[in-house]
């Protein structure tokens, strides 16, 4: 059984075709990066996977349909939204705005106390969300995503607001996750550049599927210049080392 498997889905708003005959399916486990440009109906899917909005087709999770999930079900899959709090002076901390997503729980100062010292935020705990930096805000929100122990993650460019030097040690905190705790994860991001290192999968999309698959095998030149345009520039897939992670470039085109 697959643990998302998603079939001819669509959705629109309006007379708008925002996603058109959408299939893909990923087994337990896997971490799938979803690319694609502005517009291109990225954040759409997750929230049609969530159950948040409707749509056409089929989106079975854990092998049923997700409008048909219990409510014990749901708290299987853990979200990270693309924006957080628009109110940071909000009066609240951190231990008490995960406390608020897991209600009364056994041992549950304990397990948020796992779970902040595992993200490296345990120090926080105390402290109010205003005052903490976009990177740190962002770990409370994954280790709020996490303390119900889900089976699938999935976050929604996460990353909006945060410097590059945040991003590389966000996307190797999210690497750890995986690896260590073994769930599936579905990850939206705007950085072609990390697919290779860190997906098992990657589905592009640009209203309708471009490519899905293995980042080495799916992640070519032509595959890229759909998804993208040639007034992107071309993208080139170099050789992936035997010692090390693949990379994309992108290589300055005249085009």
């Amino acid at each position: 059984m697959k643990i998302v498997d998603v079939r001819n889905v669509g959705v629109e708003f309006g007379r708008r075709k925002i996603l058109e005959n959408i299939n893909f399916k990923l087994d337990k486990g896997e971490f799938l990066i979803i690319i694609g440009p502005n517009g291109a109906g990225k954040s759409t899917l997750l929230k049609a996977m969530l159950g948040l909005i409707p749509f056409k087709g089929e989106i079975l999770i854990f092998g049923k349909d997700i409008r048909k999930l219990t409510r014990k079900e749901r708290e299987r899959i853990g979200y990270v939204p693309q924006k957080f709090l628009h109110e940071r002076e909000f009066p609240i901390t951190v231990e008490e705005l995960i406390n608020l997503s897991i209600g009364k729980v056994e041992n549950r100062e304990e397990l948020v106390g796992n779970f902040l010292s595992l993200l490296g935020i345990e120090s926080l705990k105390k402290k109010l969300i205003g005052e903490l930096s976009g990177g740190q805000l962002q770990r409370v929100f994954i280790t709020r995503a996490l303390v119900r122990s889900p089976e699938i993650l999935m976050m929604d460019e996460p990353l909006s607001g945060i410097d590059i030097s945040g991003e590389k040690t966000f996307y190797e905190l999210v690497n750890f996750l995986h690896r260590e705790l073994k769930i599936s994860i579905i990850l939206v991001s705007h950085d072609v550049t990390v697919v290779d290192r860190f997906a098992d999968k990657v589905l592009c999309l640009n209203r309708r599927v471009v490519c899905f698959g293995k980042p080495r095998e799916v992640l070519t030149e032509k595959s890229l210049e759909s998804l993208y345009g040639k007034e992107m520039g071309i993208f080139k897939h170099k050789p992936c080392p035997e010692d090390g992670p693949c990379k994309l470039f992108v290589e300055d085109s005249d085009v």
